[in-house]
């Protein structure tokens, strides 16, 4: 499986690649990637491009108390903990999709918008994640209580 440079770009800039990151910069959370990414957008901006070159000098006007240019540039100096934390999610069998993608759910985006996920993970066919059939995906505990069972069966 191929990654775009659009999505290696917000890996970099809004996921966690080891659990012990202690020390290393925070990535940028679901609210400051929204608001990141709203402003690339605003700017003509893709970001793909803040992977070449100085990234500064394309980020000239940005301004944020939280989400700094050297916070952003230590983000994208992640490349080596990306590509191990790639090949070990495609040795699991597993994908990563981002809002970039053309296969991202739109019906996420519709409900969600800018808070929608930035990227997330699946093992299965990423067709399905548009398909024109409604679906519902639930992930928890083993030991379910009678209400949430009730819930479900409500649901359909």
């Amino acid at each position: 499986m191929t990654v775009s440079s659009k999505t290696q770009a917000i890996l970099l800039l809004t996921a966690h690649f080891t659990k012990n990151e202690s020390g290393s910069v925070k990535p940028l959370s679901p609210k400051e990637w929204g608001r990141f990414a709203k402003w690339l957008n605003a700017n003509a901006l893709t970001p793909d491009l803040l992977l070449s070159g100085d990234f500064s000098t394309q980020l000239r006007g940005w301004e944020d108390d939280k989400i700094t240019l050297k916070r952003l540039g230590s983000l994208l100096d992640r490349g080596s903990a990306l590509a191990l934390s790639m090949e070990k999610w495609l040795r699991s069998g597993l994908w990563v999709i981002t809002r970039s993608d053309p296969d991202y759910p739109k019906r996420l985006m519709k409900h969600l918008g800018a808070d929608s996920p930035a990227f997330f993970f699946g093992y299965g066919g990423r067709a399905l994640l548009n398909n024109k059939e409604k679906g519902l995906a639930v992930i928890g505990s083993r030991n379910v209580s009678n209400t949430d069972l009730d819930y479900s069966r409500k649901l359909g």
